[in-house]
């Protein structure tokens, strides 16, 4: 039997772009150190030491990722910054790292490639120059870094501690352990080097597994390998990672196509967030902070349950199942209003309040964030009851992600044999699913909307969220077909080439007015709507789903490699909206949507398949 600790023991080993703050730099695990890659150019002696994607500072460097590996054997990408274009990448050579950096274009006069070698995190050893090279002092151990083209003597390069400068006139290879001339560091790049897929399924899998590689990091605090949403959201204000709720545990799924360790990192690190009130919150970041008001949806145990599917480890459900039992009691204690939950926000006093918690702890943003749709524009129009913390509406979204967390979490408690667990979650599930067809079905609309509790009216627009009931099996005599045939592919609403948008197409009221979840296609929800038309058997508009969101992955990624947070429903285009980072993780979800439709992937292999 293995542990949750043996898994991330295999994780924390080798080289890899570990840390969160370059691209350009390979970290050694477990000893912490660090070979990091910049640029000088020649003209005004400027410096680059980190690099990110998705700067949009003026004179920001540019950045294309390609192939990652997730073990980190081959890496790949292209910064284009102040006229100077370098290809950088990264293999293995059994214990040493490899690395070959390329400029594809340079000033008149050639750029300079720093290689500054550091121990992070406080790792014990020493780092000293030594003849043509900077060697480590390991314990144990002695690893020296070395370079194919000359060194030069700069001081201006703007780096503390030991580094190797030279002229970025050519190919420059560098490597650890023996020294390698620029032919055998080719030679070991081009053996490493990954070939392109050929064909559709493989071009997905390419789009998910290089999310998942390069927002995967190792987070030193908690001494634990884990996948972020975007490698730039973890610097600045979140002080050097972020853990976002129903991202990482959508960060698992998509992780589990290539390993399960990485995969139950993800679902793990999530869940142990658990705050002292018993709930998985919305955020928790390197300053400390964690959203002690709300939490996300609950999404976990449909994760786990996949995750348990796939790979049969019992371990991993005893380790996950009473945090998410947890979870799931605390929405029906705390968000409950009578027979359905609400959104909501608690309020309670920080001990520090972070700018980021000012707008939303006890306020109408903080409830609607624990939608995960953050300000999207359904809930404008709902009052806030700051006496009791809650929205005051039954919410579709989170009432449909409760019955189908209580489904697969009652699962999850039959395989442990956890009896009375699973009676309380299957009863618990079963009432709000009966409490939904009565309480949420529009007839005059056709469709399960949320509901007012303070006036008992509909809301009057529909979204996305409307398809969730599907999700929990809620769609009696046919109104699930019925709202589907009505409004999934209406182009006035959510049909069209580029779908699904998160809004109505023909909203422009909302249009008008600044929503950050207004009019675009998100992911997130694009995955939910599929698996809920997977469950109630919609077979010809999952396939379409399926294939616009194929589309929609491939537009960007075929033109840029991107893979974006939300994408114009108009165009497809993500880079046409600057608060849409061009590298974020749960992006890949609109390609796991057709490998699984097309089976190649058998996550919700149990339904329809």
């Amino acid at each position: 039997m293995t542990s949750y600790e043996d898994a991330q023991r295999r994780l924390a080993r080798g080289w890899n772009t570990w840390d969160t703050h370059s691209l350009l730099t390979q970290v050694l695990l477990p000893d912490g150190l660090a070979v990091s890659l910049g640029l000088k150019e020649y003209y005004r002696g400027n410096v680059l030491n980190r690099v990110q994607i998705g700067r949009r500072e003026q004179d920001a460097e540019e950045v294309t990722l390609g192939p990652h590996a997730i073990d980190g054997s081959y890496t790949s990408v292209t910064v284009r910054w102040r006229g100077v274009e370098v290809l950088v990448e990264s293999a293995h050579d059994g214990p040493d790292l490899v690395l070959l950096a390329t400029p594809l274009a340079n000033q008149v006069q050639p750029a300079t490639l720093t290689v500054a070698v550091g121990l992070l995190w406080g790792r014990p050893g020493a780092v000293r120059r030594s003849g043509d090279g900077v060697t480590a002092e390991l314990p144990g151990r002695a690893v020296t870094v070395s370079a194919t083209a000359p060194g030069h003597h700069d001081p201006y390069v703007d780096l503390t501690g030991p580094y190797l400068a030279v002229r970025l006139d050519g190919p420059v290879g560098v490597s650890t352990g023996a020294p390698r001339d620029l032919a055998t560091v080719q030679r070991i790049v081009a053996g490493a080097r990954l070939a392109r897929p050929e064909d559709a399924d493989g071009e997905h899998r390419e789009l998910i597994r290089d999310a998942i590689a390069w927002n995967t990091v190792y987070e030193p605090a908690g001494e634990r390998v884990v996948t972020t949403v975007s490698r730039l959201w973890n610097v600045g204000k979140r002080g050097g990672y972020a853990l976002f709720c129903w991202d990482n545990y959508f960060n698992a799924l998509l992780a589990g196509l290539f390993s399960a360790d990485l995969a139950y990192a993800n679902a793990v690190e999530m869940t142990r967030a658990l705050t002292p009130a018993g709930f998985v919150p919305n955020v928790e970041q390197g300053t400390g902070r964690r959203t002690y008001d709300g939490s996300q949806p609950p999404v976990g145990s449909l994760a786990a349950l996949e995750l348990y599917k796939r790979f049969g480890d019992r371990w991993f459900l005893e380790e996950v199942f009473p945090g998410l039992l947890s979870w799931n009691r605390w929405w029906w204690n705390t968000r409950r209003d009578g027979e359905l939950l609400c959104l909501g926000s608690t309020a309670f006093e920080p001990e520090w309040p972070s700018p980021q918690d000012i707008p939303r702890i006890n306020q109408h943003f903080g409830a609607t964030c624990e939608s995960g749709c953050d300000d999207h524009p359904i809930f404008a129009d709902i009052p806030y009851d700051p006496t009791v913390g809650l929205l005051m509406a039954h919410d579709v979204s989170l009432n449909s992600e409760y019955a189908m967390d209580c489904a697969a979490l009652a699962d999850i408690a039959a395989v442990l044999g956890r009896d009375a667990e699973r009676d309380e979650l299957r009863g618990r599930g079963t009432a709000v699913a009966e409490a939904m067809e009565r309480l949420l079905w529009s007839d005059e609309t056709g469709s399960y909307r949320s509901r007012r509790t303070d006036t008992g009216d509909f809301t009057a627009d529909i979204s996305p969220m409307s398809f969730y009931p599907l999700l929990a099996g809620i769609g009696a005599g046919g109104r699930d077909r019925r709202m589907v045939e009505r409004y999934l592919r209406d182009e006035r609403y959510f049909g069209g080439r580029w779908s699904v948008p998160s809004t109505p197409r023909t909203d422009a009221e909302s249009a008008s007015r600044s929503y950050y979840w207004h009019g675009r296609v998100w992911p997130p929800m694009n995955f939910l709507v599929y698996i809920g038309l997977r469950r109630a058997g919609l077979t010809e508009e999952r396939s379409w789903l399926a294939e616009r969101s194929a589309e929609l992955a491939m537009k960007e990624w075929s033109e840029a490699r991107h893979v974006h947070e939300n994408y114009s429903a108009n165009t497809g285009e993500g880079c046409d909206k600057a608060n849409s980072e061009p590298f974020h993780s749960w992006g890949a979800l609109l390609s796991l949507i057709p490998l699984i439709e097309s089976g190649s992937v058998e996550y919700f292999r149990e339904v329809n398949a």
